[in-house]
């Protein structure tokens, strides 16, 4: 691929389509009140399995994202579901224009992705994109009485093209400089994100994501740390489409949304 040459960033799944990805979330707290401090990690892993169910003519597709699987630890220890709470097997159906805009869903989605931009795009070239966050409303006892959306703004970078897991991948460069959230009287949230993505850009669909995500909640003599690091791998493709082999799990946690995620 010419460093000068335009391609267009867009997803392409066909109908009956189906990837299979596996997403780790590792994530670490630290809690300090006075001068008491406390800390505690997590881990998830859950895989999801996206089929495209329909492609319109005006280019939108139908998928479904079905959880295949997910297993969570606290301080290294396994945490067991509470009854009814386990989510392996539950399906989320969207509708998504190929920039990756999603448009319709069956359920609230936990965040918005920013889509591709509509135009051809160059190595260099730099684009921006608003994400939406739901951040949790607290009385003055500190209970959660709702949320309230939030936007951040994440800015990208067409940083150059490598090959990925058996794909010619555009590497993709993320950051979301640290925005300021006031959550009540002399409480703040601060968060601040940087990742790289790699999309197979002539196949259309998403190969790896990693994105690391800091956010600090400050208030009078008490602050809460955490940083969360989310690693999205396609493990495999069933297509009918020409495409690399399928990959093990080994491999892909080797080299690394929401889904779909940049």
């Amino acid at each position: 691929m010419a460093s000068g040459d335009a391609i267009t960033l867009e997803y392409k799944m066909q109908p009956g389509e189906q990837l299979q990805y596996r997403t780790v979330v590792e994530s670490e707290q630290m809690l300090r009140e006075g001068e008491q401090t406390a800390s505690g990690s997590s881990l998830m892993e859950m895989v999801m399995l996206q089929k495209a169910t329909e492609v319109s003519p005006d280019g939108t597709t139908a998928v479904d994202v079905t959880i295949q699987s997910v297993s969570l630890k606290r301080d290294q220890e396994n945490v067991p579901f509470e009854p009814g709470q386990d989510p392996t097997g539950k399906t989320v159906s969207m509708r998504m224009k190929r920039s990756g805009e999603v448009i319709q869903t069956n359920m609230d989605l936990p965040f918005s992705q920013p889509p591709f931009p509509t135009k051809p795009v160059k190595q260099g070239e730099t684009w921006t994109g608003d994400s939406a966050i739901p951040v949790p409303i607290t009385d003055a006892d500190g209970k959660v009485t709702g949320h309230k959306e939030v936007k951040l703004t994440y800015h990208y970078s067409l940083w150059g093209f490598t090959r990925t897991n058996g794909y010619e991948c555009a590497e993709i460069k993320v950051s979301c400089p640290e925005s300021s959230i006031p959550l009540q009287d002399k409480v703040e949230q601060r968060i601040s994100a940087t990742g790289t993505t790699y999309f197979a850009y002539k196949e259309g669909r998403l190969v790896r994501s990693e994105v690391e995500t800091n956010s600090q909640i400050v208030a009078q003599d008490v602050s809460i740390k955490n940083h969360i690091k989310v690693q999205v791998t396609l493990e495999t493709a069933n297509t009918n489409t020409a495409a690399p082999p399928s990959f093990s799990p080994g491999m892909a946690l080797g080299g690394n949304d929401e889904f779909i995620i940049r």
